[in-house]
Order: C-alpha cells, then structure tokens, then sequence
C-alpha cells in the first residue's frame, strides 16, 4: 500500500467534492435536496477518477479500504477546514454537521465507489 498515494487522492477527492458543492450551493444557489442530488451524480466520476489516479502504480491495495482512506481524509479535511471557517460561522457545530443524513450518505458512497472501481478493475 501506498499510503502517500492514498491520501493525496483523498485530498484531490475532498477537493473537487469542495469545489463541486462550492458551486452548486453557494454561486448556484440551488436548494439542498437539489445540491446533493447533482452531487451523488457527480461523486460517480469524482470517485472513479481518484481511484484510477491510484490504481495508475498498479498497486493492490483493496478498493473499500482505499475508499475508507479517501473518505478518513476528506473527514479529517472537514474537521480542520469545512466546519470552522463555513459551518460554525453559520451557527452550525460539529454535531450538525457530521450528524447530517446527506453526508453520511456521501461517505458511504464514496467508499463504495472507489470498491466498485476496484472489483471493476480486477475483472478486466
């Protein structure tokens, strides 16, 4: 396992899930059921890009647990980031956030993502 490796794509991952919701919620302005629908949508190829960046050093590293490393490292970007300087300032907390059914919902998705890719990749 390439340890580097797997949490520079968790970085990269956080980071176009930021950007991504940046631009629907915040310049868009679209609601958040409508938010987290083009964001499901769009964690497909996030996700499948992220584990093929990994999978590039032909590394074997099993898919769910990549996909736990990626989502550990966005939840920890969030922890140091997200909640401090967007959600506190709101009136949100930790609790709020991490509590919140849409997101649990993204963790879980990502890590099965970066699963399917893997078991896809293999069959190959």
């Amino acid at each position: 396992m390439k340890l580097t490796r797997a949490l520079g794509v968790g970085v990269l991952f956080w980071f176009l899930i930021f950007v991504e919701i940046s631009i629907t919620m915040i310049m868009l302005k679209f609601s958040n059921l409508a938010t987290y629908i083009i964001h499901y949508i769009l964690m497909i190829p996030m996700a499948f890009f992220c584990a093929w960046l990994y999978y590039k050093s032909k590394d074997r590293l099993n898919g769910f647990l990549l996909g736990l490393i990626m989502v550990a490292t966005g939840i920890i970007l969030d922890m140091i980031i997200t909640v401090p300087l967007f959600i506190m300032p709101a009136g949100g907390n930790y609790l709020t956030y991490f509590s919140e059914f849409y997101l649990i919902a993204g963790l879980i998705e990502g890590v099965f993502l970066v699963g399917i890719y893997d078991l896809a990749r293999k069959k190959r």
